[in-house]
């Protein structure tokens, strides 16, 4: 049985603003550095939070810029959405931090990049301690537990429901889904 049909719930679908749009991209990415700087500060000033989540640091340094980077790398191979494993390390597990930080908004079945407005050590720190708390008994993190998942082949099929909607149509639905969720 492929991945694609296993009938596991670990993926999500993250959709972008519209095309081209270097305002929004370059303040998600300016955000991302704002979130890795107040991380870092929330480091120094609290060493217990530090060792509280160090096993979020057994692959690399929890940071958020190169997610942001690697998710516009990956919006821009198909200008519209792309899917993303959830258990995926370190992406996935950085993916549900930034959702709850409001870098994505869930709208139905899918993610919406968005630019978070209130980026705090507090907000942060909260994140990252519900992520370590997925932690299971072999020292495996679930970060599919704290966000929507769903099968690879639904989120292939919805990706390729946005991509046949008219440019202009899905960036309106896009803002109205938006604004309904805010």
């Amino acid at each position: 049985m492929t991945d694609q049909h296993d009938g596991t719930k670990r993926w999500a679908l993250i959709e972008g603003p519209k095309a081209g749009d270097a305002q929004f991209l370059g303040g998600w990415l300016l955000a991302a550095a704002k979130a890795d700087k107040i991380l870092q500060e929330q480091f120094e000033l609290d060493p217990g939070f530090k060792r509280a989540v160090e096993r979020l640091e057994c692959v690399c340094a929890f940071v958020f810029s190169p997610t942001a980077t690697k998710f516009v790398e990956l919006l821009m191979g198909d200008l519209t959405a792309f899917p993303l494993s959830v258990i995926d390390e370190p992406l996935g597990e950085s993916f549900v931090v930034m959702a709850e930080l409001g870098f994505l908004f869930q709208t139905g079945d899918r993610f919406q990049m968005t630019v978070p407005k209130d980026l705090r050590s507090e907000k942060i720190k909260a994140a990252l301690l519900r992520l370590a708390n997925t932690e299971d008994e072999d020292f495996v993190l679930h970060p599919e537990e704290l966000v929507h998942c769903m099968e690879r082949c639904d989120v292939l099929a919805w990706q390729a429901r946005l991509n046949r909607i008219p440019h202009c149509q899905r960036v309106a639905d896009r803002a109205i889904l938006l604004d309904e969720g805010s």
